[in-house]
């Protein structure tokens, strides 16, 4: 079997970026030429002229300007790769309802009033006050283009190298090191902004077999900050080997209401599918959903907050401004249990896509409990596979890796793989008691028409009550 056979047949999540590191995914995007910190001043001067175009055709002037850059390295045991891409966007305007803009590839000058004057017409440039210059951009982050793919390999290598366990039953196993680097600029009457956004992300996946099954074990970090700022430690390698080699109890598993506790992924999976589905302006159009989710109704147990928080230091998905040019803030979401405020972040796939309301960095309020929460007979949910919210009815379905037993407060040994949580959200959400002191952070990356959008998510360990039984169908 060649790798594309192996990725696709495991089905683990970060195949998409190890196609591409190794050469063997869809076709990449067209190289463009990449702008970089040097020529800053020159693109704010273009998208400035740009919107004063458009303010003299009587429209609503907005210059959104990116250029990107995208590498993964990656080694397995079949070798290693390294995939580059880079990508330039100009999005420049709208009119007064929102209803016209214009995007081009050519972050040129030419491309920048060209594009402004698809809109504009023959109008003459209008008098704009854009307010004070912004301040000086950040020390810029170490440019991937300057590092040799040779040292991203030993990278990866090292961490590999620490994992001194790895038993002959490890049929597949692969490290991952993703940069996402963009420079993001935003004019508009009033405010002329600059963001440098680094986002990294590694992943570790191992593959055991297990009867006629593969049991997969990923672990991640993502952050924004310095290729080195994090790495796995010690427990993190021996939880992915342990639990790539952990044998599934036989037989068939019995549907039923159980307690819970849920782990930080899965916790992760819920309230990203909720927030994008349900705590939106968009969702709220929709009459079963607003009856059901009116701001300040309960809508969780009271012990259970959730804030999207674009502020964090070093989050995967935070930003100094979104891509409608607001300044980040945190939205509380959920205050003990009442709905609070509805995302309104505006986010673009790639930051040239379509406009949408989107979660940036999700933070789920820690408890005061131990590390090692438990309930007395139940199950500890591990390995999100996928989440299903249908807004007309609060239906959810969480695909589950593996559910662990829990008799009189300690686990039994039984393990039972491909599991559903299903409910109602809000009965679930409802039923959440105590959260861990100590949280993981999840980072999200994935595409919409070829275009990436970034989240994360910082969440506890949960104790909750609800239906588990054997998976259905693929979610």
């Amino acid at each position: 079997m060649n790798r594309r056979e192996v990725l696709g047949g495991l089905g683990i999540a970060s195949a998409h970026a190890l196609w591409f590191a190794f050469g063997c995914g869809t076709p990449q995007r067209p190289r463009y030429r990449t702008t970089g910190v040097e020529a800053s001043g020159e693109i704010r001067t273009w998208l400035r002229d740009a919107v004063a175009l458009i303010h003299g055709a009587g429209l609503t002037g907005h210059a959104l300007a990116v250029s990107s850059r995208h590498t993964v390295a990656a080694q397995d045991v079949l070798g290693a790769g390294v995939g580059h891409s880079h990508a330039d966007g100009v999005l420049t305007a709208r009119d007064a309802h929102g209803r016209r803009e214009q995007v081009t590839t050519d972050l040129t000058r030419d491309g920048v009033i060209n594009a402004a004057g698809r809109l504009a017409g023959s109008a003459r440039a209008g008098r704009v006050d854009f307010g004070p210059p912004p301040p000086p951009p950040p020390v810029p982050r170490p440019d991937p283009d300057t590092l040799a793919d040779a040292n991203l390999i030993d990278s990866i290598g090292a961490v590999a190298k620490r994992d001194l366990g790895l038993s002959s039953r490890i049929v597949y196993a692969s490290g991952l090191l993703e940069l996402d680097d963009a420079l993001v600029w935003s004019v508009a009457a009033g405010r002329d902004l600059e963001q440098r956004l680094f986002r990294v992300r590694r992943a570790l996946t191992r593959v055991a077999w297990n009867g006629t099954r593969p049991i997969i074990s990923e672990v991640s970090r993502a952050w924004a900050g310095g290729i080195n700022d994090q790495t796995f430690g010690d427990d993190e390698l021996v939880y992915a080997r342990e639990v790539a080699l952990a044998l599934m109890t036989p037989g068939e598993f019995a549907d039923g209401m159980h307690e819970l506790v849920l782990a930080p992924d899965v916790v992760a999976g819920i309230v990203d599918s909720a927030a994008r589905s349900l705590y939106t302006p968009q969702a709220q159009h929709r009459p079963e959903v607003a009856r059901r989710l009116a701001v300040g109704k309960m809508v969780a147990s009271s012990s259970f907050t959730l804030v999207d928080d674009p502020t964090v230091a070093n989050a995967y998905g935070g930003f100094r401004f979104d891509d409608g040019g607001g300044i980040a803030e945190a939205v509380p979401i959920i205050d003990h249990g009442k709905l609070g405020r509805l995302l309104g972040s505006g986010r673009r796939p790639g930051h040239v896509g379509p406009l949408e309301v989107s979660p940036s960095h999700l933070r789920v309020a820690p408890g005061t409990a131990a590390d090692n929460l438990v309930v007395d007979d139940g199950f500890l949910l591990e390995g999100n596979r996928g989440v299903l919210v249908d807004p007309a009815s609060d239906r959810i379905v969480i695909a589950v890796q593996r559910a662990l037993e829990v008799k009189h407060g300690q686990r039994t040994g039984r393990a039972y793989a491909d599991i559903e949580l299903v409910g109602e959200l809000t009965t679930l959400l409802g039923s959440i008691g105590e959260a861990t002191q100590l949280t993981r952070t999840i980072g999200i990356r994935d595409e919409r028409d070829g275009l990436p959008r970034w989240r994360s998510v910082e969440a506890p360990w949960l104790r909750a009550k609800g239906l588990i039984r054997a998976r259905r169908r693929s979610v």
